[in-house]
């Protein structure tokens, strides 16, 4: 069961622009991080799209873009996919925040939909671009590794419609401020990811397995 305040605090603004591109790799990152990468075979997350569906990682981990340290998103993933495809949870939880007001192609930094799921152990992932009334989950509600909690769209600042992926875990600084923009995202891997790399690497199609 999750506490009440961890849900609580996504009421607060989060602050996010993601606008996908091959951006260029911070080599430092991903040396720095590299052994906190969890083997494939281990990992708690599928990858956040249906089985037997492939979709390019247009902009991957530690980039010198928007998915960089000083935006603390430097484990995040731009998968490129059409408006309206279909998003499943990478990992069973709570629906703990869902924004679905805004409008596709608004091209403003603020207004993006997105559905935030907590985790049992205290992360949350977070489904960023989501289109206008696209979130198919309630506040609260309980979803299983594999369900359709969203479909994709092309809300907020992006240069191509994508699926802007991430998970963070709460420190103090970013409680204490009450802005979850300020947490810091965290290496993942994916277990049905196919190509089966432990670091997924951008340009590259994967495939759900």
């Amino acid at each position: 069961m999750y506490h009440r305040n961890l849900i609580a605090i996504f009421s607060f603004f989060l602050l996010i622009s993601c606008n996908s591109t091959r951006a260029k790799i911070d080599k430092n990152c991903m040396e720095q991080h590299s052994s906190r990468f969890s083997e494939p075979e281990n990992s708690l997350y599928n990858l956040p799209f249906g089985v037997g569906e492939s979709y390019e990682l247009r902009q991957g981990n530690c980039t010198f873009h928007t998915h960089s340290v000083e935006n603390k998103n430097e484990f995040a993933f731009d998968f490129i996919m059409d408006i309206g495809t279909p998003i499943h949870a990478a990992r069973a939880g709570q629906v703990a925040a869902i924004e679905e007001r805004f409008f596709d192609g608004n091209n403003k930094t603020s207004d993006f939909n997105y559905v935030a799921i907590a985790h049992e152990d205290g992360t949350f992932a977070f489904y960023i671009h989501i289109t206008n009334s696209g979130v198919t989950v309630e506040l609260g509600e309980f979803v299983e590794q594999g369900d359709v909690i969203a479909y994709s769209g092309d809300t907020g600042m992006e240069s191509i419609p994508h699926l802007h992926f991430h998970v963070i875990e709460l420190d103090d600084s970013c409680v204490e401020n009450n802005v979850i923009g300020a947490c810091s995202s965290i290496p993942i891997s994916f277990k049905n990811a196919s190509p089966n790399d432990k670091v997924l690497q951008q340009g590259v199609t994967y495939t759900a397995m």
